[in-house]
């Protein structure tokens, strides 16, 4: 372990994470790069030997490759003592470290003795880490029981994670920290800390070191109610406020990155989405908002839920639906973000026009999965405040994305709404008609839930909550009688069926497919059916290829259109006038209506003029839209406008045109996220294409807006599937 040499770019002075006491129990030498531990702290190992780990209650495990749960063995002495690590250097204080990777296998620590004693007051978890190919991993678990540490399919009450704190050594050693941290969440305390790599290359390890656990002060998060209005006054600067009680955001968002990281992290996302970002209206939004706020944000923030949750939003608020922060590994209670999954045991929104109500667009009950909703009830209040209003205020705080086009955000908030409700809301109150056709006096009902404290109970009893699941869908009903199942290839399916009215119905999700996918679509439009239902109405993107496979089948040259897609040009200039002069002579090389410029970040396609139309042009068409972004922006708006088709929608599609790239991690603890690198145009000619305006941030307008009723959702019909049936019957 010994080392005369220090990273001279690190100091004694380097801000450390915080809130909470900035001085660490262990003492760090700059000079010869060692740790010294403390006698003083709740329990600090040195990591020597078998021996420093046995009042740990330590136990080896590593992931399951089929399910994420952990697998648990007893060690015995000798199998412990082998995962210490004793050559020169490989270890930063005292004679040994660990050394954990091999073979995926890491340690979890089951230490009850002192996690009982932070119990009631805050901690905090520090070690040194070397990788040797392999990253650090490290978790902090809140539990009832061990079983609750990802054994068997269950998963923490509560998790946290540690970060670097910003001192380190030149041959790689480096510290992490959780920062300072409550020792219970709702009355759960800690069960274990956990060093246990995901999947890693064989041969890749990383040591750890100097460990230590001690007791900060007795000043433990009171589980306050709370409403998002109120979160910054009521559970303060370091709280956050989830199902209605405040909670520590290091259990929601991590732990604060330390000053030096918030300020790199912020630097990094302006300079991607003013610099690299193709869609030009996020850009514009990146200028004047993004870059000067993330970068208060980093000097100000005093905890992660105003930092990275603050950053998070002003990602979100880029307005492209191909670009997110990232989200974090947290898979307990309190996780932050929005999943999209299921009903939360509540029921399903859809977009509604409350007719029986006076008029105007709400959200209603599509399906319910709890006796105390039904289908039809519309939603009045969240809060206190007109729904739209409060969910234009939060959504944004908690979306992995948000739609380019506002007009967009109806279907999009009407999906997740059950689970922001569950998570975020105090309380919220429906209106419920006897009828169709009777809303009035007596006939109409409010129902007022005070969600928070219903889940809260339900969380303390160690329940999931009442009624059950069901995947929401912004379709009140579906277009076919048998739906396929999602395919394990990742192919989106494709289902149709012939009505006895002679119309060819099809459902689909999206664009992402191949051969398989593009067949069944060619199948459908060979034989020229007189009229056909394409209901996209849970569109979630796809490949450009499939893009350009059904455009082939559905539009000819005889109404000629396409599109061209463009990225960004160097640091310098990044749009420059010769953007589209690269892409001429890719257009002349291909001689058809396919092109891509790699080099140039250009791709799109056009009609071939002089080939014959196809059959699926003789067809009239009736596409439904709802919740639709990128290949289901795309898709429409090359159809738009052909003879013989119509767009039905409550509103505009998201209006994201352009390629996606995912980015790696930018904060430990979290997935990477995502940039829209192009922006698009279109037109009938490439060069036609030259005078159009950027796309992205202008959703596809419906040509007949049409919003589900709340009237017909009491009769069990679709409102959108019966209008645009009955227009493709008319003559």
């Amino acid at each position: 372990m010994k080392r005369a040499h220090f990273a001279a770019a690190v100091s004694t002075a380097l801000t450390l994470l915080g809130p909470g006491p900035s001085a660490y129990a262990a003492t760090f030498d700059a000079r010869t790069g060692a740790v010294t531990l403390s006698s003083t702290t709740l329990r600090s190992v040195s990591l020597d030997d078998a021996s420093s780990l046995k009042p740990l209650r330590a136990r080896t495990a590593k992931w399951s490759s089929s399910a994420f749960e952990l697998l648990y063995s007893e060690p015995t002495p000798e199998a412990l003592e082998a995962l210490f690590a004793r050559e020169d250097g490989d270890s930063i204080e005292g004679a040994g470290a660990l050394r954990l990777g091999k073979n995926n296998t890491g340690l979890v620590l089951f230490d009850a003795e002192t996690f009982a004693k932070v119990k009631e007051g805050r901690f905090e978890v520090s070690f040194w880490s070397r990788a040797d190919g392999a990253a650090p991993s490290f978790f902090v678990a809140y539990g009832r029981t061990d079983a609750d540490v990802y054994e068997k399919g269950r998963f923490p009450f509560a998790q946290v994670r540690a970060l670097r704190t910003g001192k380190q050594t030149s041959d790689g050693w480096a510290e992490f920290s959780t920062g300072t941290i409550d020792g219970s969440v709702y009355g759960v305390g800690v069960r274990a800390v956990g060093f246990v790599p995901r999947r890693i290359t064989e041969g890749d390890t990383f040591l750890v070191d100097a460990l230590e656990i001690r007791k900060v002060d007795d000043q433990l998060t009171k589980p306050t109610a709370c409403t998002q209005d109120d979160v910054e006054t009521t559970c303060g600067a370091e709280g956050d406020c989830m199902y209605g009680h405040c909670v520590p955001s290091a259990v929601t968002w991590g732990p604060l990155p330390s000053a030096s990281i918030r300020q790199d992290l912020a630097e990094r996302w302006a300079h991607i989405a003013t610099r690299i970002h193709g869609d030009r209206n996020s850009i514009r939004i990146a200028k004047e908002k993004l870059e000067p706020q993330a970068l208060r944000l980093a000097r100000e923030a005093k905890s992660s839920r105003q930092f990275v949750g603050g950053l998070t939003r002003l990602v979100n608020e880029l307005r492209d639906n191909h670009t997110t922060f990232g989200s974090p590994t947290n898979f307990s209670y309190f996780g932050p973000q929005l999943t999209y999954a299921s009903s939360n045991g509540l029921g399903c929104f859809g977009v509604v026009d409350k007719d029986l109500l006076g008029g105007g667009v709400g959200y209603g009950l599509f399906a319910s999965t709890d006796e105390r909703v039904k289908v039809g009830d519309v939603l009045t209040t969240i809060d206190g405040q007109d729904p739209k209003v409060w969910v234009d205020k939060h959504y944004p705080s908690f979306a992995r994305t948000l739609p380019n086009d506002p007009r967009s955000d109806w279907g999009e908030t009407a999906n997740a709404l059950s689970e922001l409700l569950v998570a975020r809301a105090r309380s919220f109150t429906l209106t419920r008609c006897a009828s169709a056709t009777a809303c009035t006096g007596p006939a109409r009902t409010t129902i007022t839930f005070d969600i928070a404290d219903l889940v809260y109970k339900s969380i303390l009893e160690g329940k999931t909550g009442g009624g059950g699941q069901v995947a929401c869908t912004t379709r009140f009903k579906n277009a076919v009688s048998n739906v396929s199942n999602p395919s394990s290839s990742g192919e989106d399916p494709v289902d149709s069926e012939l009505r006895p009215s002679g119309e060819v119905s099809v459902q689909f999700d999206g664009f992402s497919g191949g051969a398989g996918w593009e067949s069944k679509m060619a199948a459908i439009f060979q034989g020229a059916p007189a009229t056909v239902l394409m209901d996209t109405r849970e569109g979630h993107g796809g490949y450009y290829s499939a893009i350009d496979a059904l455009f082939r089948i559905m539009r000819g040259p005889t109404e000629p259109w396409g599109v061209v897609s463009i990225g960004r040009g160097g640091h310098d200039n990044p749009d420059p006038l010769a953007l589209f002069n690269a892409g001429e002579a890719c257009t002349t090389e291909r001689g058809s209506n396919d092109f891509s410029c790699f080099a140039s970040n250009i791709s799109g396609f056009f009609s071939i003029v002089g080939q014959p139309d196809p059959p699926g042009m003789r067809s009239k068409v009736a596409w439904l839209n709802t919740n639709d972004v990128s290949a289901n922006d795309f898709m429409p708006k090359l159809l738009q406008g052909r003879s013989k088709l119509r767009i039905f929608a409550p509103h505009p599609t998201s209006g994201a045109f352009g390629a996606v790239i995912r980015l790696p991690s930018l904060l430990p603890g979290y997935q990477g996220g995502s940039i829209q690198i192009q922006d698009s145009r279109f037109a009938t000619t490439y060069a036609a294409a030259r005078s159009a305006r950027w796309e992205s941030g202008h959703g596809v307008e419906p040509d007949q807006v049409v919003t589900q009723t709340q009237s017909d959702l009491l009769r069990g019909e679709d409102t959108l599937l019966n209008v645009s049936r009955a227009w493709l019957a008319a003559p």
